[in-house]
């Protein structure tokens, strides 16, 4: 059966920038993101879900989903994407950043690692890829449009 995930905090009229239009958000409330919720991503026809983490930044994250994201690349190692919308954080030093990784930076950046990286700056975890390396050729050196939507538990 198919699990949904609903979002802490839902804000039916939010628009992400670049993303299209608005898609109508879940009004299911979900207290807790379980440890085998996932959510899924599609780049150039590639899919993969991603592992979620259990926090609010991720709940907000998903109270916007479907949505499709330019993510540019930087430091030949990880791709990004600014929203023009603040989630909320709870950003923690990082020991290690794994390829897969699925970060929000400062509050409104999210970034996919796609190569191990040391980090410099807090970052708050929403995720990891599951078998990233099965992708991991999808992201060469240019920007991606990553399409993200909704997942299903237990994969």
């Amino acid at each position: 059966m198919k699990r949904r995930v609903g979002a802490a905090i839902v804000l039916l009229s939010l628009v992400l920038v670049g993303c299209g239009p608005a898609v109508p958000v879940s009004t299911e409330i979900k207290q807790e993101v379980e440890e085998n919720d996932t959510m899924n991503i599609n780049i150039n026809g590639q899919v993969a879900s991603v592992q979620l983490e259990d926090n609010t930044t991720t709940k907000a994250i998903l109270a916007n989903m479907p949505f499709t994201i330019q993510m540019d690349d930087l430091h030949q190692n990880e791709k990004y994407h600014y929203f023009d919308k603040s989630f909320p954080t709870q950003p923690q030093p990082i020991q290690t950043i794994e390829a897969g990784d699925v970060l929000l930076y400062q509050n409104n950046c999210l970034v996919i690692f796609y190569q191990a990286a040391e980090p410099v700056v807090p970052y708050t975890r929403i995720g990891k890829i599951s078998r990233f390396q099965d992708i991991r050729a999808s992201f060469g050196n240019k920007s991606v449009s990553v399409q993200w939507y909704e997942g299903e538990g237990g994969e």
